[in-house]
């Protein structure tokens, strides 16, 4: 989902090839042979300004400005059930409580600061609800088309919320025949209600299904595989969502318990707003049991279960009332809260990712279902051992040790603005200076997400940070660049400010990923100039690699330390694509009684500041004796160098010493045409050499380079 986003920022479209190493993981292949995600679009639309914000604020990044959204999302949702028990007649501190419990001691807090698209999908759900109570209130068709809207966003999101139109459709028809005979208007109301429910989700239908046509070709294919459906064991999935060890509900939120014996209070004081809320739970309930995944995979507990929270939240709030009145109910409220919000701070702590490998290093399969009902596999238990220093998942811990500035000034922050939350459920307080206190609060709060932005920003590797500031000034949207580093997509994205088409790659063979294959040769004919970003594979392992010298002409290859002073580091490698066929001239000239090269193909005329392909074929007449480099160059009249190329033939490859007698072997050079010189006419010269004493090898007439032909050389285009 956010690939969509950051790709919509960066180039205006909507495919994920930046990931397009996971493959059938995350998405499914368009009549284009882009890589498309089968989530919804919604959540990609709405962190778009983020997207947009991290790329052009100097010291942030898209990829860590994103992850920012599902914190508003989650502080949105808990303001929203705020102002619903509000509606509901609870008392503030009540609805305050219901607030706090949702957004401290549930899994909103975990994934707040996540990237799934649950937390948005429950505030869209959420906000649904509310307006229909405004509609129940004071009726308007306003709030009859929020709710369709809200719906229409939660579909967008998550399909499988299509399942909640109806029972928000059916308390919509309620509220509205009980308006009628209260004030006894006719049915004309009960059509327009329904007009103004059903238009925003008619638009949104109709969107979704171009999107898909477009994708696809079918407006019904969301681009989910034929193996990805509801069939799974109803039984077990129900029980493992609310109470299996390894991801059930009420295990890792067990404040949500209040809402059990609370469902007869709630139902005796709401009846039909009970309904509506126990039918989106039940819904979630029922629907994601049945999901072939229920589990979710990999998540921090019932991740399907993250929208029906807040309504569980809801269905509790007469416990919130007990609490006032009786001992009891505090004590079993306070520890309640207080174990669940512990659970919630482990999931915080620590990537769930860690145990979750851990448990792969078992020899069980991937989600083998013992791992969800065996006590011994609960990450419950089993996250505990990674909560230490090295592995918690903090912005202010970096390599081991602790930001203390950057702490401190957070947790002030949030002491700051929980003093604000308590003060201004006072009416009093609200309706004075409260607001400017918040405003202020959240001025502050906002120049701590810049903080917390900026310093993320500067925990990526040094050796990647200047590679990619290179693309960000050296790249444009005419080129595309090629990773081949799925651990460090997420920091690229940070770094990369530039609007190049970005293909990423595993560092596998391309023999078994025959997608990855299509996708290069696409960029071949596509763009001219390829930067390739590899991981630490050496060239010869690597088959991108091998596959782009190949096909492609070296331009350059720059070199970024990890350290000062050190070896390791990371390479950037620029390829040419010719968008001209080549023109191939005849040679047959002999260089030192061993080798001949055979013909030279090239172009007629380039320009300044372009690159010039030079693809030589060589022909060992017997096995050489030596390993010899190669020089292509440009000579003006006077017989000066201005550009040229040098390096061993095949890009190392294939050492001359190896070749075969009667052997062919293309070897492709490129020479970029840096810095420009007068518009002319140039010669190509080609030439072997002994790199370790400089002396060329002759041809038959005494000659120690080899004239192919004059190149013309213009002035250099506006890229």
């Amino acid at each position: 989902m956010f690939s969509v986003a950051e790709n919509l920022v960066r180039r205006g479209a909507l495919h994920i090839d930046l990931i397009r190493w996971m493959g059938l993981q995350q998405g499914t292949f368009g009549l284009d042979g882009h890589l498309y995600s089968r989530k919804g679009i919604g959540m990609s639309l709405l962190l778009v300004p983020l997207v947009w914000l991290g790329r052009n604020v100097p010291g942030w990044g898209g990829a860590t400005s994103a992850l920012l959204f599902n914190s508003v999302v989650t502080a949105a949702s808990a303001a929203v059930l705020f102002h619903i028990a509000r509606q509901l007649r609870y008392a503030e501190y009540e609805a305050l409580a219901a607030g706090l419990v949702f957004g401290l001691a549930t899994l909103a807090w975990p994934y707040a600061k996540t990237c799934f698209s649950e937390p948005l999908a429950g505030l869209c759900l959420l906000v649904a609800f509310w307006a229909t109570l405004r509609f129940s209130d004071a009726g308007g068709l306003a709030a009859v088309a929020i709710c369709g809207i809200a719906l229409t966003f939660a579909v967008a999101t998550r399909y499988a919320n299509v399942v909640m139109i109806p029972f928000f459709g059916m308390f919509l028809i309620y509220q509205t025949w009980q308006h009628m005979a209260s004030s006894g208007q006719n049915t004309s109301i009960l059509w327009r209600v329904m007009g103004a429910f059903a238009l925003p989700l008619a638009t949104g239908a109709a969107l979704l299904a171009l999107y898909n046509t477009a994708r696809y070709g079918n407006p019904l294919n969301t681009g989910y595989l034929a193996e990805e459906r509801f069939d799974g064991d109803w039984v077990q999935g129900i029980l493992g969502l609310l109470v299996s060890p390894g991801r059930g509900l009420f295990l890792y939120a067990p404040v949500l318990l209040l809402a059990l014996p609370a469902v007869t209070a709630f139902w005796r004081r709401h009846r039909f707003v009970a309904a509506l809320v126990y039918a989106v739970i039940l819904g979630h309930v029922l629907l994601y049991g049945k999901w072939f995944m229920w589990h979710g995979g990999y998540a921090w507990g019932p991740r399907f279960m993250v929208p029906a929270v807040p309504f569980l939240v809801l269905g509790s709030l007469p416990a919130m009332v007990w609490v006032r009145h009786s001992s009891l109910w505090r004590s079993a409220l306070g520890v309640l809260v207080v174990l669940s919000g512990l659970i919630q701070v482990l999931g915080l702590s620590v990537h769930f990712e860690l145990f979750q490998t851990r448990l792969l290093e078992t020899g069980l399969p991937l989600f083998a279902p013992i791992t969800f009902w065996d006590p011994h596999y609960s990450p419950l238990i089993g996250q505990l051992e990674f909560v230490r220093l090295e592995h918690l998942d903090f912005v202010w811990v970096a390599q081991g040790s602790v930001d203390w500035k950057l702490l401190i000034a957070l947790l002030g922050g949030s002491v700051l603005m929980g003093w604000l939350l308590v003060h201004t459920t006072r009416a009093s307080v609200a309706r004075s200076s409260g607001p400017w206190k918040i405003a202020g609060a959240v001025t502050l709060l906002i120049a701590l997400n810049a903080a917390v932005l900026t310093v993320a920003h500067q925990h990526w590797p040094e050796d990647l940070r200047h590679a990619v500031e290179w693309l960000n000034t050296h790249t444009s949207a005419a080129d595309a660049t090629v990773t081949a580093t799925p651990e460090e997509t997420t920091a690229f994205t940070d770094l990369y400010r530039g609007h190049a088409e970005v293909l990423g790659l595993n560092p596998g063979t391309l023999a078994r990923e025959t997608h990855a294959l299509s996708a290069l040769q696409r960029i071949a004919a596509t763009y001219e100039h390829v930067w390739w970003l590899p991981n630490w594979l050496p060239p010869a392992q690597s088959d991108v690699e091998r596959w782009l010298t190949q096909h492609g002409f070296r331009v350059e290859e720059h070199f970024f330390p990890r350290r000062e002073g050190t070896s390791e580091g990371r390479r950037l490698v620029h390829y040419f694509f010719p968008r001209q066929p080549l023109r191939v001239h005849p040679v047959g000239v002999t260089l030192g009684d061993e080798i001949v090269l055979q013909h030279v193909a090239t172009l007629d005329t380039v320009s300044w500041g372009s690159v010039l392909p030079v693809e030589l074929t060589w022909k060992a007449l017997r096995q050489p004796a030596a390993d010899y480099r190669v020089f292509v160059q440009l000579l003006d009249t006077m017989g000066e160098r201005l550009a040229g190329a040098d390096g061993a033939p095949m890009q190392s490859q294939r050492p001359t010493s190896h070749w075969r007698p009667g052997e062919s072997l293309v070897d492709r050079h490129a020479v970029l045409l840096l810095p420009e010189r007068s518009p002319g006419d140039y010669r190509l010269v080609v030439g072997m050499y002994l790199p370790e004493s400089g002396t060329r090898l002759r041809t038959q007439d005494g000659a120690n380079l080899i004239v192919i032909t004059t190149v013309h050389i213009t002035a250099s285009p506006s890229r």
